[in-house]
């Protein structure tokens, strides 16, 4: 193989006449202007020896591949990655690491200069580099079977982000004792890799109090963080791997990113996240060049569409659907674009080719809404065609108001049920209401016993008859905590009877008197003293909860999706109960239910069988 790779380099400049490289790699030197003497120094180091024949070929594929990857450097950034060098109790490797968790701050890169790798690199970086991993690609064992695709796209790159470079391959040395200890466990290595990555991980983990900036000490690290942070343990260990990511979920808010091992012998989990939520499409970063849109008559191409760094992979998660469209009017644009609904907005998550009035889009997630959309000259997002969904058996359906046919909706949520809060609301089963004259509550008459499957509205508890007691409380048949985000008493004019909150067990025990259904406590049982004899009519509960039913007091609107107008609203209403009610909605379309005074988890829903199918 390696003879085959070496002698099909040269009969490509034999044949080029002139020029000694092909046309591509002939361009990025070119490109590189003033730094191509450094680029053409590694092409010759690797081109005297037959036995270097891969590593040239490795060269090649690094240098082809490099325009686009760069250093972001700032004064704010410098200023970092100077104190940071200080740091003699951070390993070298951890510095690396440390370098890029700024990356994703906009103080630190919104006006930060980018340095290009093509431009800067340096030969005997690139040198060290090739030769580190090719080193490792020879002798670990457990790279057995990785092939040399494999391993110049997934072991070879030099970099994790936008952070300085340097000679990090470097620190290898300090863990192969570690990774010689580990040999034996090879035969059944599916996990031990695996686990040793994260080993390493915890321990980098210990020496984030030592960055020399408190923002980003404290920052919440994300999955784009930790998915880098196992790319690079990965790297060092020798482990071919890759970050994968979905960038925006299809049924909910938010985006995951996660490290994927490229090894035949490690065995690959699957992803809790494209189990549980639904995923229109998988996407894989690549150190080498994709194919692009290309800007044409000045058409705006947003730009994940136009950065060359990432393949579609959905394919090999997920069960997928091509989708032909007949638009309904030719457009001058080129390219269109499919959008699923993600913290309240469209967002585009896959693209293809006009046509004329057609245009086909491939290997899409099921059980989902997609919405077709192109951009005008001014970058908005404009609808192409009505919303469709692609079903969990691949069927279509495109969703179009029936003129004809309008609906009376009584809904009782904004977004769909989460497994999540099914404990809370089981907490509560056989929840009984107490009344006595006593604080302890050693005799006291039992006024109500829950024996309802609660949910996330709230509970009214009407008191037919009432004792006339002191000391009022709720608390447990099985002796089990209660996970309550409200408690109120009221009386026969349904009035708040105010009094002092008894046996606060919880430090958050406030969050059920401050009507806020978002804050919770769990309690052994919670209670109000009166300071007198008092009869309670009403008891008012709301287990723990996500806050996304409908609440008294709370503005909501409910909007339709009417092509090509957009969404067309139906007014704004002020619920008196659990239960939100509209007359005379469009039917056959999709809808949208905002909660306009808190909140921010909405999803978009069809209305089958007189209730809504979240989607």
């Amino acid at each position: 193989m390696k003879y085959i790779i070496f002698w099909g380099l040269w009969i490509t400049v034999w044949i080029g006449g002139c020029s000694p490289y092909s046309k591509r790699l002939e361009a990025v030197l070119k490109y590189s202007g003033d730094n191509r003497p450094e680029l053409e120094k590694v092409l010759e180091h690797y081109s005297h020896d037959i036995a270097d024949s891969l590593k040239l070929a490795a060269a090649v594929f690094l240098i082809e591949n490099m325009p686009g990857h760069y250093t972001l450097s700032s004064p704010i950034l410098d200023r970092y990655y100077e104190k940071l060098d200080t740091i003699r109790e951070i390993p070298c490797h951890m510095k690396k690491l440390f370098q890029t968790f700024p990356m994703n701050r906009w103080e630190y890169v919104s006006n930060a200069k980018v340095l290009e790798d093509v431009k800067y690199i340096q030969a005997d970086f690139l040198i060290h580099n090739i030769d580190w991993a090719f080193q490792q690609w020879k002798t670990n064992s457990w790279l057995e079977g990785v092939d040399f695709q494999t391993f110049k796209e997934y072991l070879l790159p030099y970099r994790i982000a936008n952070e300085p470079l340097d000679y990090w391959r470097d620190s290898i040395g300090s863990f192969q004792p570690h990774l010689e200890q580990k040999v034996h466990y090879l035969e059944d290595c599916r996990y031990s890799m695996t686990a040793l990555r994260r080993q390493f991980l915890e321990r980098i983990l210990t020496y984030r109090s030592k960055i020399p900036d408190e923002n980003l000490r404290k920052t919440e690290i994300d999955c784009i963080q930790i998915s880098r942070m196992e790319y690079f343990v990965s790297q060092i260990l020798g482990i071919p791997s890759t970050i994968d990511f979905i960038p925006h979920y299809a049924n909910r808010n938010g985006r995951h990113y996660w490290t994927l091992e490229m090894n035949p012998k490690m065995q690959v989990a699957q992803l809790t996240q494209i189990v549980l939520y639904r995923v229109a499409k998988v996407y894989r970063q690549t150190y080498s060049h994709q194919p692009v849109f290309q800007v044409r008559n000045d058409e705006y191409i947003p730009p994940f569409f136009r950065d060359p760094f990432h393949c579609d992979v959905t394919s090999e998660y997920l069960k997928t659907t091509d989708v032909s469209l007949y638009l309904p009017r030719r457009i001058k644009n080129r390219y269109a674009y499919l959008a699923t609904f993600n913290d309240r907005a469209w967002q585009p998550i896959a693209g293809a080719e006009i046509n004329g009035r057609k245009v086909r889009f491939e290997t899409l997630g099921r059980d989902i809404v997609y919405l077709p959309v192109y951009y005008d000259e001014d970058e908005s997002m404009l609808p192409l065609a009505p919303p469709f969904i692609v079903y969990s058996d691949g069927a279509i359906e495109h969703l179009r108001i029936r003129k004809d046919s309008t609906l009376s909706m009584k809904m009782h949520r904004k977004y769909p049920e989460s497994r999540v809060h099914e404990y809370g609301y089981r907490s509560l089963a056989d929840a009984r209401i107490e009344a006595s004259d006593n604080p302890d509550f050693k005799e006291a008459d039992t006024v109500y016993v829950n024996t309802k499957r609660l949910n996330s509205g709230y509970e009214y508890i009407h008191l037919d008859t009432s004792p006339l007691k002191r000391y009022w409380r709720i608390t447990s048949a099985n002796r089990q905590n209660l996970q309550l985000a409200d408690l109120h008493f009221y009386n026969n004019h349904l009035q708040e009877m105010k009094g002092k909150v008894m046996n606060v067990d919880s430090v958050n025990a406030v969050a059920l008197w401050d009507d806020d259904p978002l804050t919770n406590a769990t309690v052994s049982w919670a209670g109000m003293d009166f300071g007198e004899a008092r009869q309670v009519s009403q008891v008012r509960l709301l287990p723990r909860n996500d806050a996304n039913g409908i609440y008294p007091g709370n503005e909501y609107e409910l909007f339709y999706y009417d092509f090509p107008r957009g969404w067309i609203s139906l007014g704004i209403k002020n619920p008196t109960g659990n239960e939100l009610e509209y007359e005379k909605v469009p039917a056959g379309t999709l809808y949208w239910l905002r909660n306009l005074t808190t909140g921010k988890e909405e999803r978009i829903f069809t209305w089958e069988d007189g209730q809504a199918r979240f989607w």
